[in-house]
């Protein structure tokens, strides 16, 4: 296979968000959607990706980002890779959240406290499990430590893993009704002598408005 195949293979599994874009201006896209140093700051990206030149000054620099700023293939090249580092960190930041509630949840308090009460190491010692204490209260016979409550983080993480059913007791049932003919006969009858009763009514306050006139 030529190099050039192989090239326009590479090309074709690229991601998306610097197609159609030269090399500097792809550095220039980097730069301002990843880099710390120059994150949404459209100078400092281009100084970075381009380099500053001694015969541009200040205003001519911050003129050429602005002008690629405007350019509607490096917008959309922007566009596209702040939305899939957004999603890579959305995710990292789910797995950070869940292990975070595994350690408060799963936590064992030996492993912070010992017998007499005191801390097992300083804060940097005990690493993750730093974060299960919530409270340092100092008193008379010394320091007293307060650990988190592990039933909040478990009903968090049983509702993350989706672990809580509806008991049984609170479903409703429907009770299914059988009608036989006998009760729809029953029902015909009542409708009827309903009827009856209301006609014999409208008689009886006719006949009495006829009395009185």
């Amino acid at each position: 296979m030529s190099g050039k195949s192989v090239q326009q293979d590479l090309f074709k599994e690229a991601p998306l968000w610097y197609e159609g874009l030269t090399a500097r201006r792809r550095l220039f896209v980097e730069y301002y959607c990843t880099d710390r140093t120059c994150f949404l700051n459209a100078t400092a990206a281009y100084i970075k990706s381009f380099g500053k030149a001694k015969s541009l000054s200040e205003s001519s620099i911050q003129s050429n980002s602005s002008r690629m700023m405007r350019d509607p293939k490096i917008r959309d090249a922007i566009a596209r890779l702040l939305r899939s580092r957004q999603n890579e960190e959305d995710r990292l930041t789910e797995y950070q959240v869940l292990d975070l509630l595994k350690t408060l949840t799963f936590y064992n308090p030996k492993e912070i406290i010992d017998e007499f009460g005191n801390l097992k190491g300083s804060m940097e010692e005990l690493g993750p499990l730093a974060m299960c204490i919530t409270g340092i209260k100092k008193t008379r016979n010394g320091r007293e430590y307060r650990l988190y409550d592990r039933t909040k983080s478990l009903s968090v993480l049983c509702e993350y893993l989706d672990m809580i059913r509806t008991p049984e007791s609170n479903t409703v049932i429907n009770p299914v009704v059988c009608i036989t003919d006998k009760d729809v006969e029953a029902l015909r009858e009542q409708e009827e002598t309903s009827h009856v009763k209301d006609a014999c009514t409208d008689v009886e306050a006719e006949y009495e408005v006829m009395e009185k006139e």
